[in-house]
């Protein structure tokens, strides 16, 4: 039968601070009751270690397992059976672990356990800061690790923490080499989470005011590298979703404008668009959204297997984007597409409300359209028309009447970019011109220290494309004939003093960006935090890849495994190289030091320890030989045995420092009397002095 293991009170400071190191990064993810659960156990644990709590017993095991696990159950029912629910099991797990911790082996599966744990917060969080909190965490448990297995003369916490981070240290560059080059397969944070219902950025669905209210947001929609020099400022238009149906309030998306990925990709045919010029290349990083379409330039072209392209050139994923995904892109800003429209593109491009009740708008277009010689006269004679006359660009327009279109063009005239857009088109399929509403992103903020392009939801933005016979789709922004400032300069230029805008964003270091010194920081963090993503969380086959042929050129899967041998031999050399030069002595306690040091001494007297001697038997043969040095060697050794041997290595740590501190003095008194009496010993008072 097992005895029950007593752990070192310091030993359980650590495991116990190692479990709650692991435990925090989830407590915003947890319900509130596992939290306490959590916390209560850690506290029960260490009155159990104080002699006022008892080991839980068999029905009080069970009473909590059939209590917790159908808790668990339901409050992750509505995510089914996914991550979350597992993370939330394992947490549970090692708190309760806690509470049966009376061996050795149960305390280092809890400290495995914990190890186990840090990778689990990598599916969550992926930044530099998780990264750094996972490093101490990681450094934490190893102290853990070497105080539960550490003799007592050593075990301190100066001692474990030294020894702690120099392991981790040690780790870092072998963890670099690996990373490098062992060949990659998926992280454990690509896995995928359950879905969130708080979608980020632009939704399928725009009413008057929605986009407006993105302007109240700095958060960061996606990044952008060009390989080159970056289109102008008013050519980034980051095309999301095309909206082409209109029920009098509202445009959203419509019939097979929002098929399944699936679908999409079965019914992929040749491009209908026609790229003109050098096209432009960039790397994307986009934030997660939770929704399942990602953002382009125009007519973009991309080779990925997990993503597909509609007939609207939408870009489509095959699950909601709840990790920062990386995608690469080229696009042609020159293009014709759909030079020919079927009847059901056409049909859906033409809808109108079927209870429109926006007479004014309707017959101001059809008066235009007979005096209009053509589809393209109309077109600039409706910009001209918001050019011209007393149409303001605002983030905070006024609430319209259930007459949108009306009370906009001749009440209000107010508005933000989806009142134009959205305007606009109602005005050419009045006229009968094909026309639909593009949302998605325009400009972004140019980032020097890693040359790229930043784009927040501030920048979220709509605009419209016009089918003309023999050109296809093209590009209009009534948005910019209002305010040709917001294409060109940016949306910042025009709300900067504007309230409401970014005002969602109170901490956000967007707001001192009148400020140099401020704005530098903010930008040299960020540039930070991409390449962190580019290289790092992105760091997939591909790019290891591309890494490799950098490297080796065409001999770049046998030059991959090659460096990797290399690396790891050199590695493992200095290691081992360290550790022989290092010798035994690095490994011995301060007592043990400080005792073979007075053996030394007594070498020279003619009295060598023999190899194997026992402290015992070699202190009776000193005395036999040497008698005037009997009571000094036995007042030695005693101390000696007691620091080693006889306590049993149950003393606790102010026990231990005052017996080593009765050691070092007693023997720092012998040394003195053996200097006196004999001068063959090579030994000074500066010597004895650093022997401490």
């Amino acid at each position: 039968m097992d005895i029950a293991y007593q752990i070192p009170r310091l030993a359980l400071l650590w495991v116990l601070s190692s479990v709650l190191l692991v435990v925090l990064p989830h407590v915003l993810r947890l319900p509130a009751w596992i939290t306490v659960l959590a916390l209560a156990c850690i506290i029960w644990r260490l009155l159990i270690f104080v002699g006022r709590a008892n080991y839980p017993g068999k029905l009080v095991k069970a009473v909590l397992v059939m209590v917790v696990l159908p808790l668990t159950v339901v409050q992750t029912r509505a995510q089914g059976v996914g991550v979350d629910a597992a993370v939330t099991l394992l947490l549970l797990g090692v708190v309760f672990k806690l509470l049966e911790m009376q061996y050795k082996r149960d305390i280092v599966i809890v400290i495995a356990l914990c190890y186990v744990l840090i990778m689990v917060g990598f599916i969550y969080s992926q930044t530099i800061p998780a990264s750094l909190y996972s490093l101490m965490s990681a450094t934490v448990i190893t102290g853990a690790l070497i105080s539960l297995n550490r003799d007592n003369a050593r075990n301190t916490f100066a001692n474990n923490s030294r020894l702690a981070a120099r392991i981790v240290l040690q780790a870092i560059p072998l963890t670099i080499v690996l990373f490098v080059l062992v060949p990659r397969v998926s992280p454990l944070w690509t896995m995928p989470l359950p879905v969130s219902q708080t979608r980020t950025g632009i939704t399928d669905e725009m009413t008057p005011g929605d986009i407006s209210s993105l302007g109240r947001s700095a958060e960061l929609a996606f990044r952008v590298s060009f390989d080159g020099a970056a289109p102008a400022h008013q050519q980034l238009y980051w095309r999301g979703l095309v909206l082409d149906f209109f029920d009098g309030r509202t445009w959203r998306r419509a019939g097979s404008s929002f098929l399944s990925f699936n679908m999409v990709s079965r019914s992929a045919s040749p491009s209908r668009g026609i790229g003109q010029g050098t096209p432009v290349a960039y790397d994307v990083i986009l934030e997660p959204t939770q929704q399942t379409w990602l953002y382009a330039l125009q007519l973009a072209e991309l080779n990925a297997q997990d993503i597909a392209q509609d007939r609207n050139y939408t870009l489509q994923t095959s699950k909601p984007i709840s990790q920062r995904m990386r995608y690469q892109v080229r696009s042609y800003l020159e293009n014709q597409t759909d030079l020919e429209l079927t009847g059901t593109q056409l049909a859906r491009s033409l809808q109108m409300p079927e209870d429109d009740n926006n007479p004014l708008s309707l017959a101001m277009a059809q008066e235009w359209r007979a005096t209009s010689s053509g589809d393209r006269e109309y077109v600039q004679q409706v910009m001209s028309h918001f050019r011209e006359e007393q149409f303001y660009y605002t983030l905070n327009p006024p609430l319209l009447s259930e007459a949108s279109i009306d009370d906009f063009l001749f009440n209000t005239r107010e508005g933000f970019c989806g009142h134009y857009a959205g305007t606009f088109v109602y005005l050419m399929r009045a006229a009968g011109i094909p026309a639909r509403v593009v949302v998605g992103y325009q400009g972004g903020e140019y980032n020097r220290f890693e040359d790229y392009t930043m784009v927040y939801q501030y920048n979220a933005h709509a605009w419209a494309e016009v089918w003309f016979e023999g050109e296809g789709w093209v590009q209009f922004d009534p948005t910019g004939a209002v305010a040709p400032e917001r294409i060109s300069l940016g949306v910042e230029a025009v709300f900067a003093d504007q309230p409401g805008f970014m005002e969602d964003s109170g901490f956000s270091m967007m707001r001192f960006r009148d400020y140099q010194w401020l704005n530098t920081l903010r930008l040299r963090l960020d540039a930070l935090d991409y390449a962190w993503n580019r290289w790092v969380v992105s760091y997939d086959e591909d790019l290891q890849l591309d890494l490799m042929d950098e490297l080796f050129g065409e001999n770049a899967r046998s030059g991959l495994m090659i460096a990797l041998g290399i690396g790891t031999s050199l590695f493992f050399g200095i290691v081992a190289f360290f550790m022989l030069r290092g010798g035994r002595g690095a490994a011995r306690d301060p007592a043990t030091r400080l005792y073979l040091t007075l053996a030394a001494d007594l070498a020279e007297l003619g009295i060598p320890r023999r190899v194997g001697e026992g402290a015992g038997d070699y202190c009776r043969r000193v005395a036999m030989e040497r008698p005037d040095l009997a009571s000094d060697m036995e007042q030695v050794t005693r101390v000696y045995e007691q620091l080693s041997y006889a306590s049993g290595g149950r003393q606790d740590d102010t026990e231990l420092q005052s017996l080593l501190e009765e050691f070092r003095k007693v023997l720092r008194g012998m040394r003195l009397r053996l200097l006196s009496r004999s001068k063959r010993v090579g030994l000074t008072l500066s010597e004895l002095g650093r022997s401490r």
